[in-house]
């Protein structure tokens, strides 16, 4: 059967790193692009020579001084609406207080979109945005649902990479904002964005190990995107063969994610169970996370375990906010220390996703102890 799909030729991909000042591993990878890049007889112009492949430091003002963010959290400042109102002049107020991030989004949005012109696609085909988590996160490629392209790509790097590394356990998250208008992040203004998170790095360092597997990550995603590119065979790419390969590896057109839980907070990806913050800073917890959760990211939680402890040493149980069973993502993230990135841990469920319409498989709830 068929699983891929018509779309328009892929072009330019723009691979960002620096999003967030003090994750290194996102820069090193798009300087050292860079360096091949400007080699006509590099690997990469022969890799993938119907390309075109640029790269972005996306806040060098954070990167230069090593922090996450100068003012606010750039990649929550890409919702349409609030590109709109900046472009405005509205909320002052607001945007004084987060003015280094609110400019460069705008910076952004005119240099890869526009993400909001109604009578014309962004100039960026694909934004490949770098990242790196202090969580044990390993490999997580995140992809929004409903994206077939990006859905398909996810599904041919993680097979790649798990095929050719042992070490590499690769997960797919998606999260399910439909409406690209309402994707806060970065990735949101080009008409594909995929988003590679490779953890547990510390802030502010760069580890060898990380820079690889980005690395490997980028190349795989690279040679899907050449592989599908028109020149290489017709109208439809070379289809014929990463249909046979996606065929062979996800038999039935099925492929095992995790999709993280809807948002409750205006502005954020996915949803998350967050703790409650010191009056005097709203940068520093009340709560820690319990031991057993350490490094246990996409662990599976049940209603009334350990989550939690207190000042007073006190254990916060997990009250099934989000669903009776969940797994936990960004456990003690250091990022999300930050009120304006959104406090806590993230929450997931576990789902099957369709590789040829890019949807969460609908599932008999009365039979699973999750929801989302």
């Amino acid at each position: 059967s068929t699983i891929l799909y018509n779309h328009p030729p892929i072009q330019k991909v723009v691979v960002v790193g620096g999003t967030h000042g003090n994750e290194y591993t996102g820069v090193w990878c798009i300087k050292a692009l860079e360096r091949q890049l400007q080699q006509e007889s590099s690997l990469l112009s022969t890799s993938y020579p119907n390309l075109q492949i640029e790269t972005l430091l996306a806040n060098p003002k954070a990167h230069y001084e090593n922090k996450r963010f100068i003012d606010v959290d750039l990649n929550r400042q890409f919702r349409t609406e609030e590109l709109i109102s900046f472009q405005n002049g509205e909320d002052e107020e607001e945007t004084e207080f987060a003015k280094e991030e609110r400019l460069r989004a705008q910076e952004i949005n005119e240099l890869l979109g526009p993400k909001f012109h109604e009578e014309q696609y962004p100039q960026t085909c694909v934004i490949v945005d770098l990242h790196t988590t202090t969580s044990n996160m390993g490999i997580c490629l995140i992809v929004p649902e409903g994206d077939v392209l990006m859905i398909q790509a996810a599904a041919y790097v993680s097979y790649k990479c798990g095929y050719h590394h042992d070490d590499d356990e690769v997960r797919i998250l998606v999260h399910s904002i439909l409406d690209r208008d309402q994707r806060p992040n970065l990735s949101s203004i080009a008409r594909h964005g995929f988003t590679v998170e490779v953890g547990p790095v510390p802030q502010g360092v760069l580890r060898h190990d990380a820079v690889e597997k980005t690395e490997r990550v980028l190349h795989y995603f690279l040679e899907y995107l050449e592989l599908l590119h028109p020149k290489n065979n017709g109208d439809n790419g070379d289809i014929s063969s990463v249909q046979t390969m996606l065929n062979k590896w996800y038999p039935g057109g099925q492929l095992p994610v995790y999709k993280s839980a809807d948002a409750r907070k205006k502005g954020q990806l996915c949803g998350r169970i967050r703790w409650p913050c010191d009056p005097e800073n709203p940068n520093f917890p009340l709560y820690i996370v319990h031991k057993s959760l350490q490094d246990q990211d996409f662990r599976k939680i049940k209603k009334g375990d350990a989550l939690f402890v207190d000042l007073d040493g006190n254990i916060i149980p997990y009250s099934g906010s989000h669903g009776d069973e969940v797994y936990l993502i960004f456990v003690n993230e250091g990022g999300y220390y930050y009120s304006s990135s959104g406090t806590g841990i993230g929450v997931a469920v576990k789902r099957i996703i369709g590789i040829m319409d890019g949807m969460i498989v609908e599932q008999d709830e009365s039979s699973h102890s999750v929801v989302s």
